[in-house]
């Protein structure tokens, strides 16, 4: 009973959910220049599921000075190992040396920004209006040519008001949003769909515009209608959260368990993902396949929740956690010999 009075399983749901749509949109995403409807479920995703899982990360960053201190074992190194890992999996697959540590390999910009986040938000909060700065900041960074992917500054700083936005969040007020009119809910998913539908019917923007790493200019996007569509994705980001927490269950479900299986979900999915392009390189080849590419989401998520998955990250963390436990103690000990 303790443990589930203890258990926010609204958070472990929500996670459980947002790592599901990264997976299912990575998977689709090699797919969709051949598909209309793939296409918009792509756009439709991305409106929402980063800006709300960095909402949620905020959210449980509230102990600052617990989350700085963690930091780098917890972020920066593991972003420095998996980085290596896969540009040595870019060199297998295609021959090119890319490393870089300076570059985020696909996927792993999250790691990096959550580290400049955390570090940082101990200084970020003391600013008056931080908040409604950001959001400017935010808005208009688009504006920096050639501010690119270089170690995540881009999604750092767009992303940055969806963290903050969770940090602010108190528990009362989170499931204050989880109590919203389901109905109203439904309703507002069903209008962002239609202008998921409408954004690729009218070519409004190109999709690469909701990974917030280009420059207006590298999009061919004047300055004027780049802060206007990030200042509406923001609303829209916003408005779609909302929506998505409401609908969620704050109870535990059959699911519940996999939202502590998050962090192994993300960094190892994107080579199951690869997998798949492999054995699968276009749409519509058949049914089946098509059927496949659908149903390999729940697989990867399956496969990577497993225990043994737990194991293998924690066996390539293990003798990093051990060497900077051996030398916190080796100072210790040196500091309490010279007292």
């Amino acid at each position: 009973m303790s443990e589930i009075k203890k258990r926010n399983y609204l958070l472990d749901n929500i996670k459980v959910i947002l790592i599901f749509f990264v997976v299912f949109g990575h998977v689709i995403e090699f797919y969709i220049k051949d598909n209309y409807i793939l296409r918009t479920i792509y756009i439709f995703i991305y409106i929402f599921h980063m800006p709300l899982f960095i909402y949620i990360s905020g959210y449980l960053s509230k102990n600052f000075y617990k989350m700085k201190r963690k930091a780098v074992r917890n972020l920066l190194i593991p972003y420095i190992i998996f980085n290596m890992i896969w540009y040595t999996a870019v060199y297998i697959g295609t021959n090119r040396v890319m490393f870089s540590l300076i570059s985020p390999g696909w996927t792993l910009w999250y790691l990096l920004s959550l580290f400049f986040w955390r570090i940082s938000l101990k200084y970020l909060v003391k600013f008056k209006h931080i908040l409604i700065i950001s959001f400017i900041v935010g808005a208009i960074v688009g504006i920096v040519p050639n501010v690119g992917n270089v170690l995540s500054i881009s999604r750092t700083i767009v992303f940055l008001p969806f963290f903050l936005l969770g940090y602010y969040t108190k528990e009362e007020d989170l499931f204050r949003v989880s109590n919203f009119n389901k109905v109203l809910s439904m309703l507002g998913i069903v209008v962002f769909l239609f202008l998921a539908i409408y954004i690729v019917r009218t070519n409004l923007f190109d999709y690469k515009f909701l990974y917030y790493s280009y420059s207006f200019k590298d999009l061919e996007i004047s300055l004027l209608k780049g802060i206007i569509l990030r200042g509406i994705l923001y609303l829209s980001s916003i408005i779609f959260s909302i929506c998505v927490i409401s609908l969620v269950p704050n109870k535990k479900q059959a699911y519940s368990n996999l939202g502590r299986a998050t962090m192994n979900i993300y960094v190892f999915h994107i080579y199951l993902v690869m997998l798949v392009y492999f054995f699968i390189p276009k749409w519509n080849i058949s049914i089946l396949r098509n059927v496949l590419i659908l149903i390999s989401p729940f697989l990867i998520m399956y496969i990577l929740s497993r225990k043994r998955v737990n194991k293998v990250y924690d066996g390539i963390f293990y003798p990093v956690n051990i060497s900077i436990d051996t030398g916190k103690n080796s100072y210790k000990k040196y500091r309490k010999f010279r007292k």
